[in-house]
């Protein structure tokens, strides 16, 4: 994040010098003789542009909070499941309770540094497989048993699609025509700024719409490339918070198979 402010300094400047520079060649009045048509052309391509960051900045929001959501679905649905497993029979309770923990700690050690490059966890699939093995061990008599036998079918899917949704999210979702776009319209309304320079205005004068024009620009195609990327660590990103949360709950009077990372020992 501490880019996003140099970033944003770097194209202003580079905007301001380019119509100070142009404003020098430039012959008194300008380029254009009529300044309406010249306001108005300016006015169509900035609206047209705004409208097309506002809506690619939607759509990368609700990416966003899909990945957020998953996430939150996932660590609520592991709780449910270790609650569960508590009232299976006896070792499967344990070897449960146990392959979640470890699933939890893969998930927010290996996981999620992996979702930051798009990937996800081998490590976290064999911690997958390891639960439906040893729930298929599990051998459910009593009444209360059984249920939560049929009740650990429910939870496992909504872990299955929490899990499934924050990873759909871990890619880049925005096209690269859709960024082609919103390049194009960028350079087009700074551009067209520029070769509106006029030697007969205030150096200050000319420089300042182009300061506020060009900052909001960056500063919207920043906030873009935040929301389509939210791993990527950075303060405000999805962190597995939830999943944290679950841990301190279920990570309690267990013996997990696993380091602190999640590894098997």
């Amino acid at each position: 994040m501490w880019l996003a402010p140099l970033i944003v300094l770097a194209v202003v400047a580079t905007a301001v010098t380019a119509k100070l520079l142009v404003r020098r060649r430039a012959p008194e009045g300008g380029w254009f003789t009529d300044l309406t048509r010249s306001a108005g052309s300016l006015t169509l391509i900035g609206t047209m542009f705004a409208v097309m960051l506002a809506f690619v900045i939607l759509f990368a929001l609700q990416s966003f909070q899909r990945a957020r959501d998953g996430a939150s679905i996932e660590g609520v649905a592991v709780t449910e499941m270790a609650s569960v497993a508590d009232v299976l029979p006896s070792p499967a309770d344990e070897s449960l309770r146990g392959d979640l923990v470890c699933y939890g700690r893969a998930v927010i050690s290996d996981e999620w540094p992996a979702m930051r490059e798009g990937g996800s966890s081998e490590l976290v699939e064999a911690w997958v497989s390891s639960l439906h093995r040893d729930f298929d061990a599990a051998d459910p008599r009593t009444g209360a048993e059984q249920a939560a036998y049929g009740q650990w079918f429910d939870q496992e899917a909504q872990r299955r699609d929490g899990r499934r949704q924050r990873l759909a999210e871990a890619a880049p979702t925005l096209p690269v025509p859709l960024w082609f776009a919103l390049g194009l319209g960028a350079a087009a309304t700074l551009t067209y700024m520029v070769v509106q320079a006029d030697p007969r205005e205030n150096r200050f004068i000319q420089a300042l719409p182009i300061t506020f024009v060009s900052a909001l620009v960056t500063a919207g195609l920043l906030v873009v490339v935040f929301l389509d990327r939210p791993y990527s660590g950075s303060h405000g990103s999805v962190a597995p918070t939830e999943m944290t949360r679950t841990l301190a709950h279920i990570d309690q009077g267990v013996n997990p198979p696993c380091d602190e990372r999640g590894n098997p020992v």
